[in-house]
């Protein structure tokens, strides 16, 4: 079992910080912290029969944390600074990257949420940075990607939710908001998005049209907006040349 210190000591080399409810936890490489409702828990949560007796874990490996669902029934929520959760299904288990710093949030009885913080930078790798992630396009790009101004700007406004907000607020610009904040009609946006979405299968790169087997749906904004933020095409740089935000309020249509 790893011991809880109380934080007021420099952070050792090469240690991830753990931080639950003001306790502090420093796991080195191949040190193992459990998380739940047990007594045989290291990180021990409230008296919330919601809450699964052991509902996680943490390994710290060579270069990021194993995050593991040890709970039977509930799901677990990864969660970064800025962009989309991720949520880990019982029984699972998915590495930190390209995260360096996150929290791991279990759901309690009546909406409230169990944070666990992970400071993992002191072990993870450049390698493992968000820019430098290996989710870029496939080996089937065979010439270099380019964007005209207008597509630059509409994909940069589309991902501008994913690269700022955190959680469920995290998630691609619809294109009326979009529109609202480039000072165009709905219908400019989705013409530039399918022109876009067209060239960049041209490309290669997949489930962007109806034609792809990868598809999902046949709303490709978040097919878009993850290929863009992932393979760093868009960054929070791009997002300095968007136009100062209108004051309006949110409108959420497709």
């Amino acid at each position: 079992m790893t011991d809880a210190v109380t934080g007021k000591s420099a952070e050792p080399a090469g240690t991830v910080l753990v931080t639950f409810k003001g306790e502090q936890w420093r796991l080195a490489r191949g040190r193992l912290l459990t998380m739940g409702r047990s007594r045989s828990c290291d990180v021990r949560f409230p008296d919330d029969e919601h809450l699964s007796r052991r509902a996680g874990s943490l390994l710290v490996l060579n270069d990021c944390v194993l995050v593991r669902n040890d709970s039977r029934h509930k799901p677990l929520v990864i969660r970064p600074p800025a962009g989309e959760d991720r949520v880990v299904e019982p029984g699972a288990a998915t590495t930190s990257l390209p995260f360096v710093v996150f929290s791991v949030l279990f759901a309690g009885r009546g909406g409230s949420t169990v944070t666990v913080r992970v400071d993992a930078r002191p072990v993870t790798s450049p390698a493992g940075r968000p820019a430098e992630v290996a989710t870029r396009s496939p080996e089937t790009v065979t010439s270099p990607i380019t964007f005209t101004n207008a597509q630059r700007t509409v994909i940069s406004a589309l991902c501008e939710p994913l690269l700022m907000r955190t959680g469920p607020h995290a998630a691609p610009a619809t294109y009326a908001q979009i529109g609202r904040r480039l000072g165009r009609q709905p219908q400019y946006i989705r013409n530039v998005v399918k022109s876009l979405r067209e060239s960049l299968a041209g490309h290669g790169i997949p489930g962007l049209t109806t034609d792809d087997e990868d598809a999902a749906h046949d709303d490709f904004r978040w097919a878009l907006a993850r290929w863009a933020v992932r393979s760093a095409v868009i960054s929070a740089e791009d997002l300095h040349d968007l136009p100062p935000a209108p004051e309006t309020g949110e409108d959420h249509g497709p």
